[in-house]
């Protein structure tokens, strides 16, 4: 199971890699989706609600 480090959601599919920058393995690799929107898309999953609709909510 691989998590995004950008938003923390599960990631589905495929994910980007990023490379860790310690070369002596100090720090594991880290993963982001593959794509910005399948954020928000794992977002809206986690929480049935899309970032805009919990931002307009707030109004």
């Amino acid at each position: 199971m691989k998590r995004c480090a950008y938003c923390g959601y599960v990631i589905e599919g495929e994910a980007k890699e990023i490379a860790p920058e310690s070369g002596s393995g100090a720090r594991p690799a880290a993963y982001w989706h593959k794509y910005a929107a399948d954020c928000v898309v794992a977002e809206t999953r986690e929480t049935g609600r899309s970032p805009l609709q919990r931002r307009l909510s707030n109004l």
